[in-house]
């Protein structure tokens, strides 16, 4: 006789359907333990870590422990409500819920050296901004690596450039530190802290709690010599290496006003103009930097003096060529204009230190109070008469090129004032150069948030009118736009003037319009028709849903190096007569160069109908160089010279809230539980010793005959 087993598999189809029977239970336990997840937890899905980063002597950020770190949620909207957090509170850890305008140093002082009641922070944005302003930068950036780390000047003893600086982003914290980016989900929060952690009548709060667990557990340690180190030695001995942190590093964006062979190098003789400003900026958080002030305002204004300029007819005659670069990573110690400056003295780039015969960089320009506009210079190069002389004259051609723009008055702070930090310091720092930084501020800054979060559009005074649509803010001229525009104006007559033109220059106008949409673009909302129309179709994603973030990152080219290649490309190329194959591949026309110029297939503007898009090919100078420190091609990773900045790796940034029980009722359920294991080993051994006796074996059946 067969078992029961063999009986069941003797039948036609029974075998398919135990399988059949099989999936179903285990697809429903699948099923059911992702819906008991989410009955269990609230994800927050719009944060944004703090995160560790490394130089060559120090790391700084924040991480978690490597399981995520879990705590009571306490909301502290007064500094008194501390208290509770840090000695009165019977459930200790707590994940403080803090309100942005309590996110200071003193606090932070704090809750730094105490761990054991702290379980990390969720910080909230204050709306509106802090009105005394707030910078978690230091009063001195990028010390040590201008030209002035070994001089009187050295460590801002003359001006404290942001005397904000509280320097909370270069700390280093042993617990996680979020951000809240949506209201909805801060307010989601804090029912449930009222709903569950607020005691009645004095008493401590009853159990369950609502509690909050992050995860942000950081990979490198110590050093970017110890995790450079580290990702090396895996690198040459694994097969599968693990790397712990990367540098940080990008793109420079840059381009000629007249095209040169890139495959070569410029002759000794062959002068150029350059005209710089950077791209990034930073905050406290990963990858939030909006940067309004301190990077998008001037690199705008030099995209539309880039454009003015281009526009000139006489343009092609100048004696002397114009560069226009935009920095990454400046604000990290300089990392693209230290590279760029390492390049040209190694022959790597094509324009070189020796072809420079001026330098014009724009540092923060939207804030000007009444007219002013102020030249900074460099008081230690100027003692070579030679080069005193030479900005003398630059000085001078600025001055009277802006009497023909009445909304800008140029002035000059003193003369034995240092720079404010500028890429122009990097190029000082390995030649003398006739050069000068233009700002709104003739000492410490005028921007109150220097790279925080609160560096926004609003930061700025950029508003629309409510009951425009967001397609028509990209045409309507704000204040700030004109105002940048005639900074704009004035930089390109400049420019003109230094390349050695000597035409009027009434005739050279940036375009308030174009400052208006590259304003509304990278501050408002970066997925509009007119960005759409620049860039390439494959590129679509990287505009976003909201304002682009201007963080160099260690994945690269970020979103906005190439919106700035593409708008330069755009704004100051040429539209030419070719299909999508030649553009792609310019070597096969006859005339074109790719030496000479970068070719782009563009989606182009959309066509009269409204359903679809008119590409075309735009050639133009606009190309990109990279932007990494050269510490890490040298594999200097403990360089005093360059920067040496990386970022951690992490295997998991999320936050979530949901309701904890108490330790005794954990105790006490994790004892059950244990009983009932033990229990089931006891009744299963019990059966088994008896299964001769408790399942009767089936005789055989004998032969059967007819």
């Amino acid at each position: 006789m067969a078992t029961a087993r063999g009986a069941w598999e003797a039948v036609p189809g029974c075998q398919g359907l135990l399988r059949l029977l099989f999936f179903c239970v285990l697809l429903a336990g699948v099923c059911r333990g992702n819906s008991v997840e989410r009955k269990i937890y609230v994800s927050l899905n719009r944060t944004a870590p703090c995160v560790r980063l490394l130089n060559a002597t120090h790391q700084i950020g924040c991480q978690s422990s490597i399981s995520g770190d879990t705590g009571v949620i306490h909301v502290v909207e007064r500094e008194e409500d501390l208290q509770w957090v840090l000695t009165d509170g019977p459930n200790p850890p707590y994940m403080v819920l803090l309100e942005g305008k309590l996110f200071t140093r003193p606090l932070m002082e704090k809750l730094k050296g105490r761990t054991k009641r702290i379980a990390g922070l969720a910080v909230s944005v204050a709306k509106p901004s802090p009105p005394e302003g707030y910078s978690p930068s230091v009063q001195c950036p990028n010390d040590g690596f201008g030209v002035y780390s070994s001089s009187e000047f050295a460590h801002c003893k003359v001006v404290q450039w942001n005397p904000l600086g509280n320097g909370l982003a270069y700390e280093d914290f042993s617990f996680p530190i979020f951000l809240l980016e949506d209201e909805n989900e801060t307010n989601v929060i804090k029912q449930c802290y009222r709903d569950h952690n607020l005691g009645r009548n004095g008493s401590a709060p009853a159990f369950p709690l609502c509690a909050m667990q992050l995860f942000s557990h950081m990979h490198a340690v110590t050093s970017t010599v110890t995790c450079m180190r580290r990702s090396s030695i895996q690198s040459t001995f694994s097969i599968n290496p693990e790397i712990v942190c990367d540098p940080l590093s990008d793109y420079n964006v840059w381009s000629m006003l007249k095209p040169i062979n890139t495959s070569g190098t410029l002759e000794p003789d062959d002068k150029v103009v350059v005209a710089a400003t950077r791209l990034d900026s930073r905050s406290f958080f990963w990858n939030v930097a909006p940067g309004a002030e301190s990077a998008v305002a001037s690199f705008v204004t030099q995209l539309a003096a880039a454009e003015a300029l281009q526009k000139t007819p006489s343009v092609a005659t100048l004696p002397h060529n114009v560069m226009f670069v935009f920095f990454q990573g400046e604000t990290f110690d300089y990392i693209g204009s230290s590279r760029m400056v390492y390049d040209m003295e190694k022959g790597k780039f094509p324009v070189k230190l020796e072809n420079i015969h001026s330098f014009v960089e724009l540092g923060q320009v939207a804030l000007r109070t009444s007219q002013d506009l102020w030249m900074h210079t460099d008081p230690m190069s100027q003692k070579n008469d030679s080069v005193k002389n030479q900005v003398e004259q630059l000085l001078t051609t600025l001055e009277t090129v802006a009497t023909g723009v009445p909304a800008v008055v140029l002035q000059r702070p003193s003369q034995s004032q240092p720079l404010p930090p500028s890429s122009l310091q990097r190029f000082l720092r390995a030649q003398n150069i006739s050069g000068v930084v233009l700002t709104d501020h003739s000492a410490a800054f005028q921007n109150r948030y220097y790279q925080s979060i609160y560096d926004t559009v609003e930061n700025i005074n950029v508003s629309y009118p409510p009951q425009l649509s967001p397609e028509e803010d990209l045409d309507f001229v704000t204040d700030t736009a004109q105002a940048l525009a005639d900074v704009a104006t004035v930089l390109a007559r400049a420019l003109y003037r230094l390349a050695g033109g000597i035409a009027s220059v009434d005739s050279i106008r940036a375009d308030p319009n174009t400052v208006n949409r590259l304003l509304f673009g990278f501050l408002v909302k970066a997925n509009n028709s007119w960005f759409q129309s620049l860039i390439r179709q494959d590129l679509k994603a990287y505009l976003g849903g909201g304002p682009l973030q201007h963080y160099i990152a260690v994945s690269s080219p970020t979103n906005t190096t190439y919106i700035v290649q593409y708008a330069l490309a755009n704004l100051t190329g040429t539209v030419i007569d070719l299909t999508q194959e030649q553009c792609q591949d310019p070597s096969k026309v006859p005339n074109e160069n790719k030496d000479l110029y970068d070719y782009s297939w563009v989606q182009g503007p959309l066509s009269s109908n409204g359903t679809s898009r008119l590409p075309h090919c735009v050639r133009s100078t606009a190309r990109l160089v990279r932007a990494l420190s050269p510490a890490f091609e040298l594999r200097q990773w403990s360089s005093t010279e360059y920067s040496t900045w990386t970022e951690s790796r992490w295997k998991d940034i999320r936050a979530r809230i949901f309701l904890v029980a108490s330790k005794e009722l954990e105790f006490i359920t994790l004892m059950v539980g244990f009983g009932i294991l033990v229990f089931s080993l006891v009744v299963t051994y019990c059966i088994n010793a008896k299964a001769d006796v408790l399942f009767l074996t089936p005789r055989e059946p004998g032969a059967v005959s007819y």
